[in-house]
């Protein structure tokens, strides 16, 4: 993950948080579980959609 505060990698069984600001970018085929706020995930999501057109 690329973050405001340099690259970080995480492996199988680790728990994390993305800060706003966050560019993913995989390594290799993955699966995470992704927990969000409602509202706030709910504003990324409309954000990206707008950026498409």
């Amino acid at each position: 993950m690329r973050t405001a505060g340099g690259d970080e990698i995480y492996e199988a069984g680790q728990a994390f948080y993305w800060a706003p600001g966050h560019a993913p970018e995989a390594l290799e085929d993955c699966e995470y579980v992704d927990f969000s706020p409602t509202k706030e995930f709910s504003e990324v999501v409309d954000h990206l959609k707008a950026q498409l057109g």
